[in-house]
């Protein structure tokens, strides 16, 4: 068959799709990967802005969401303990414990304080938002994710949607928070996630056959028109477009919740489409 993106999403023979976190149940692992970077960057956001209501939410939406997800996503209770069993050689495991060491020194800041459960807390938080990264990059099979800079998109993209989380509270709700500082979050986080993710396309473009495939299937295959409008215009144009005005003369309110609303959107589309994209390689 020959090569062509003109009839869309036809590939040389050989190329094949991962389908397992895309389709049914696998949608509750995008679930659990998305709440655990909107958890995580909330509790790091709320951390930088003095919102201590705002670290509990992301506590719960961890513990509820990311956590619940996951169950689900394993279908037997017993699996859960199975799976944290491996830390030394599986990045699920990991993320496990990642996920309830965050939950325990998190609470135990957020009842009592302390300099060292803030460390604590936030460093798990982080370890939280990143292995979704290192989880995707250990799959060799799939050249397109098996990219150093995997972790940081998921980084960037993770503490832009804590402030964005941040910002709709206080944009509709008039809750208290240190403005200025999830403002500068929300700048850096969102012109760093624009560049990661940027040179995290091209590096892939450059890299091999079946991540080039990758990155044409996303720009100008079937998914093109959800990465176009779900990623870079809701995800990435339109908060950006707000924030920058925002940082330096002032916007509405309401425009700051819109802009929250946006990426949030776009952040679960990047991460579908980083998902959907998964392309292995021909075996030879």
């Amino acid at each position: 068959m020959p090569y062509s993106y003109s009839t869309i999403d036809e590939f040389r023979v050989g190329f094949d799709f991962q389908r397992e976190w895309v389709h049914g149940r696998g949608l509750l692992l995008l679930l659990a990967f998305y709440l655990g970077g909107v958890g995580g960057g909330l509790y790091l956001a709320s951390l930088l802005a003095g919102w201590d209501a705002g670290l509990l939410i992301g506590m719960g939406i961890v513990a509820l969401g990311k956590g619940s997800a996951h169950l689900l996503f394993l279908g037997h209770p017993e699996r859960f303990w199975r799976a944290m069993m491996r830390p030394q050689s599986s990045w699920i495991s990991r993320g496990i414990l990642f996920l309830g060491f965050f939950l325990l020194f998190g609470l135990a800041y957020y009842l009592f304080g302390g300099t060292p459960f803030l460390v604590l807390s936030a460093f798990f938080a982080f370890c939280l938002i990143t292995y979704t990264g290192f989880v995707m990059a250990a799959s060799p099979a799939i050249s397109f994710w098996n990219n150093p800079l995997l972790p940081l998109v998921f980084i960037t993209a993770a503490l832009w949607s804590g402030g964005s989380v941040a910002e709709v509270f206080h944009s509709l709700a008039s809750v208290e928070m240190d403005v200025d500082s999830l403002q500068v979050l929300s700048l850096v986080a969102g012109s760093a996630a624009v560049v990661v993710l940027f040179c995290y396309l091209v590096v892939n473009y450059y890299s091999t056959i079946a991540a080039k495939e990758a990155v044409l299937f996303l720009a100008l295959g079937r998914l093109a028109w959800l990465f176009y409008a779900g990623v870079v215009a809701l995800g990435l144009v339109v908060p950006l477009a707000v924030l920058v005005p925002a940082y330096l003369w002032g916007v509405p309110a309401l425009a700051l919740a819109v802009a929250g609303l946006s990426e949030l959107v776009g952040s679960l589309f990047l991460r579908y489409a980083l998902l959907r994209a998964g392309i292995f390689a021909p075996v030879l």
